[in-house]
């Protein structure tokens, strides 16, 4: 009886390190995902730079 108990409580653990390589290994070969930039798409047309006096300063101030 003792015999039989502790084969059962062996094959259990044998089995629970096996499982836990297997999931360690596949882990390791699994590539992550890499995500995608968003790509913005401007539909209007709309202009959102217009030249003015104001910016004609700021860009003489950083000649």
């Amino acid at each position: 009886m003792m015999k039989k108990e502790k084969d059962e409580r062996r094959s259990f653990l044998k089995q629970i390190i096996i499982g836990t390589g297997a999931v360690i290994g596949t882990a390791a070969i699994a590539k992550p995902a890499k995500s995608q930039p968003e790509q913005l798409i401007n539909d209007s047309d709309e202009t959102l730079y217009h030249n003015s006096d104001n910016f004609k300063k700021y860009y003489k101030t950083l000649r």
